[in-house]
């Protein structure tokens, strides 16, 4: 393992989030008031394990911001071309992914902190490329439902993902275990919002049991390059893909 340096960002630029409100958001920004200018105390192979896992998890949160930003500029520009007044209804869709953008910076913020007080392995670059070509994926479709679909399949593995990390041995009161349980709240909230979104874009039910299966599969071969990380935390990535599957019955 090398020294701690700045690990580079899978996508876009580090962000302000611009919703300040909301009580997670508040439980996030005080965590990251806290803990996010010091070092959190691992042992030896949990340091390592998380110097693997992180730049993995910042891929996904990063992607997140992104997509979601890019999706708040194409309404706004809707409305723009089309000469039209954004109706009540546009602006509260807007706000709430607006809301959800927000989220994805504290994330962002809240696990970049701590990957800066980790060593960087050498295979970081590897794990981000293997990770930007699953996000990159996501967004290769023919319409914007089909995006929004993906998006809500996939917050919805991240919800359990976070889960795992909340009761993973580091304990429950960990800080990182903590900052994990605060993630998989907004997460819960980003899956009925991404769906929403989707099925006032024109998708059904039948969209969401096509990409099920083949979004989990996707995401847990991308894991899998990580396991014996995630072993080392007391992840059990099988139980984690078969949880989701049952699920999706």
């Amino acid at each position: 393992m090398g020294s701690s340096k700045i690990v580079k960002r899978c996508f876009g630029k580090q962000a302000s989030p611009q919703v300040l409100y909301g009580k997670n958001a508040l439980r996030l920004q005080s965590w990251i008031n806290h803990f996010g200018h010091s070092s959190l105390s691992f042992n030896d192979r949990q340091t390592e394990a998380m110097a693997h896992l992180l730049p993995l998890l910042l891929c996904g949160e990063q992607s997140a911001q992104l997509v979601f930003n890019q999706e708040i500029i194409r309404l706004r520009d809707n409305s723009i071309k089309h000469h039209s007044i954004i109706s009540a209804h546009s602006e509260r869709l807007i706000s709430s992914l607006m809301e959800v953008e927000s989220d994805e910076c504290r994330h962002d913020t809240a696990l970049q902190s701590v990957v800066d007080n980790l060593p960087e392995v050498d295979s970081v670059a590897k794990v981000q490329r293997l990770a930007k070509r699953f996000y990159t994926s996501l967004g290769r479709v023919d319409n914007y439902s089909h995006h929004f679909v993906r998006i809500a399949v996939l917050d919805t593995c991240v919800t359990q993902i976070m889960q795992a990390f909340e009761h993973s041995h580091l304990g429950a009161n960990h800080p990182f275990s903590q900052l994990c349980g605060l993630i998989k709240k907004d997460e819960a909230k980003h899956v009925y919002i991404s769906r929403h979104h989707a099925m006032e874009l024109g998708a059904d039910n039948a969209e969401f049991n096509q990409q099920q299966e083949s979004i989990t599969q996707n995401l847990f071969q991308l894991l899998r390059s990580q396991d014996r990380a995630f072993e080392h935390m007391g992840i059990c990535l099988d139980a984690l893909q078969d949880k989701l599957e049952e699920k999706w019955q």
